[in-house]
Parts: structure tokens; sequence; C-alpha cells
């Protein structure tokens, strides 16, 4: 595989990017065996609609907020493979924590470290990912596919499991002691971070941030997706979310190749148009529409999430920070458009989430189209 794609000359090269990916796989098996049972989990410690948005929110958002000081550490310091770590020691432990919660406090308490840990390692991590190779886009691309292949084993596990009965603290507890391997193949990583005496941004960036506003509102949990398909019955539901990561995984290096040679914001255009298509579908109580939602909002995934971090690499002057900056905008809009999620449906129900959906995917869509930045 080197062979073929290059190393670009740069430090690491591909072997940076596999390593770094095989992390996160494992790291990723690990979170997508909790993840799937984690609504109904909250639900059975009785926490409220608001309660799960607000988790929702903090599982897609909160970890952003700590990757802008994070990266910014790592540029000024020139060292990154510490912080990513630390960041995924930290995940374990929560995870660890999460399987001994009682109520809807400890719960969050544990997701938001396990975030605080996400936070710590992403944007060194994407960092360490964008330095290594020139074809950024096949970079995160891979790094996706297998970040989500990861992902696909996890749920085989979490539907194995709960098809044999295990209850769901029984369920995060093997996720936790599995979490533990992810650290392994990062002892392999080559670091590439050089010391900075100045952080910047540049124009082009700060125009992409104040945009990003827009796409980290339209960043709606999968929480919301899968407890609206459990009225199908939980194993159904959680076959689904299989499905979504399955077009997930096998879509996002090649999306990220195209966007290499076709141009990342018309691809990222079409990706907001798949989840817009897909969130109309989740309106229909007819059961093909709704299997068929769960595969474009994966195909959405493999579109948006890789190419969205290439595109914030390429603008970023000053890798770390930059791509700090983007995940902080990034994720307290998310934050914030999970809360708001979540009060709709504690006050209206489904339709109104899946409306506001279809409206902030298509003025995402209408953005990455024009390109103003």
């Amino acid at each position: 595989m080197d062979k073929i794609m290059g190393n670009g000359g740069k430090r690491g090269g591909w072997r940076n990017v596999k390593m770094l990916g095989a992390v996160s796989f494992l790291n990723d098996l690990s979170s997508e065996i909790i993840l799937p049972v984690l609504p109904f989990f909250l639900k059975s410690l009785a926490v409220s609609s608001v309660g799960i948005g607000i988790i929702g929110g903090i599982i897609d958002g909160f970890s952003n907020i700590v990757k802008a000081l994070s990266g910014a550490i790592s540029d000024i310091s020139g060292r990154r493979k510490p912080l990513v770590f630390a960041g995924y020691i930290l995940s374990q432990f929560s995870k660890l924590g999460l399987s001994y919660s009682s109520g809807a406090v400890d719960a969050t308490l544990f997701t938001a470290l396990d975030r605080t840990g996400k936070g710590i390692r992403t944007a060194p991590r994407d960092a360490l990912i964008g330095e290594a190779v020139e074809s950024k886009g096949g970079a995160f691309g891979l790094h996706r596919a297998m970040d989500t292949a990861g992902a696909i084993a996890g749920t085989i596990l979490a539907i194995t499991m709960t098809y044999l009965g295990l209850q769901f603290r029984q369920i995060i507890l093997v996720a936790a002691a599995i979490g533990f391997l992810s650290v392994i193949p990062l002892l392999f990583v080559v670091e590439t971070g050089k010391a900075v005496k100045k952080l910047t941004l540049g124009f082009r960036m700060r125009k992409f941030l104040i945009f990003t506003v827009i796409f980290g509102m339209a960043n709606v949990s999968y929480m919301f997706f899968i407890l609206k398909a459990s009225d199908y019955g939980l194993l159904f539901a959680l076959l689904l979310y299989l499905a979504y990561n399955v077009i997930y995984a096998t879509f996002a290096f090649p999306a990220g190749k195209l966007g290499d040679r076709v141009g990342k914001t018309r691809l990222l255009a079409a990706g907001y148009l798949c989840l817009a298509i897909s969130a109309f579908f989740m309106l229909s109580d007819f059961l093909p529409a709704i299997i068929a939602a769960f595969l474009l909002f994966g195909l959405f995934m493999a579109l948006s999430d890789a190419l969205q971090r290439a595109l914030a690499s390429e603008m970023s002057a000053s890798q770390g920070f930059g791509l700090g900056a983007y995940h902080f905008v990034f994720g307290v809009s998310t934050i914030a458009g999970n809360g708001f999620a979540g009060l709709i449906l504690q006050f209206f129900n489904f339709t109104g989430v899946f409306a506001y959906l279809i409206a902030l995917s298509i003025i995402s869509a209408a953005i990455y189209f024009v390109e103003p930045f």
C-alpha cells in the first residue's frame, strides 16, 4: 500500500495513517458496542428526552470543545503523541465508569469524561494524519474507514450480546475491557509535530469556521434515528445501525480519494443532500423508507466526516490549532443543535426533529455548493 499511495516525502507516511487507523479501529470497536445500546440504557435510568438529546450532543460535540486547546498545545510543544495517548486512556477509564452509572448525572459525567478524552486526542491525531502524507482526502478517508470498520465489529458484538440476554451494564463493561487494547498500535506511530512560535488560522479558515456553526447544528445525533427505528423492535433498530456503519465504512475511503481528485466541496454538498433525504424518509412509517434512511445516513457520514476534516486541514496554517478550532466550533454548535432537537422531541414529536434536520441539511448543502469561503 505504501508503494501504491506514496508517502509524499513526509514523516511517518502511510504507516502513521494505518497505525492510527488501527488505534481507531480498536477504540471504535469498544465505543460502538456501547453506542447502539446507550439510548436504551439511558431510558432504563429514567433519563428524559431532553436529557438524551443533551447526552447525544455531548457525544457528538463535547469533545470538540477541548480540541482547540489540545491542538494548540501540540503545535506549541511540537509533541502530538503524548496527548493522543492520554486521550485514549482517559476514554477507556470513562467507559468503565459508565458501566457503574446509576442515574442521569453520573451517566452524563462519564460520557463527558469520555468525550474529554476524545477531545484531547483528536486534533493532535488529525494533525499526525495531515502531516504524514500529501493526499489528505485519501488519508482521512482511510482513517475514517478503519474507524468505522471497528464500529461495524462493535455493533455486531452489541447485537450478539443483546440477543444472548446480557444486561446493558455488562455490555458496557465488556466494551471498556476491549478499549484498553487501542493504545498498542500507537506505540508504532512516528511523531510529526514541530514546535511553532505563532498560532494562526488564516482568513479562509476563519470564514470556514463561521459556516461550520450551521454544519454543526445539522449534526443531529444517531440516537434520534435509532430511537425512532426502535418502534419496530430493539434488535431491528440495532441491525439498521449496523447497516449504517457498513455503508459508512465502505464509502469513506473512496469518498476521500474522490474528493482529492474532483473537489471536496461538491461532494460535501451531495452529502448534506443525502442527509436531508434521509431525514425526510424518517418522517415515514413505511418500513423500506426507514431502512433507506439509515443507508443514506451512512452515505452522508462517509461523504462528510473525512472531507470536512481534510478541508479544515488544507485551510489550517497551524495544523493542530486549525483542526482544533474547527472541531471546537463544530462541537459547540453540535451540542446546541442536539439540545434543541431534544427539546423538539420533548414538547412535540419525531416529525419536528427530522423537519428541523431537513432544513439545516438543505442550507448546509447550499453553502457547500456556493462555496463562500
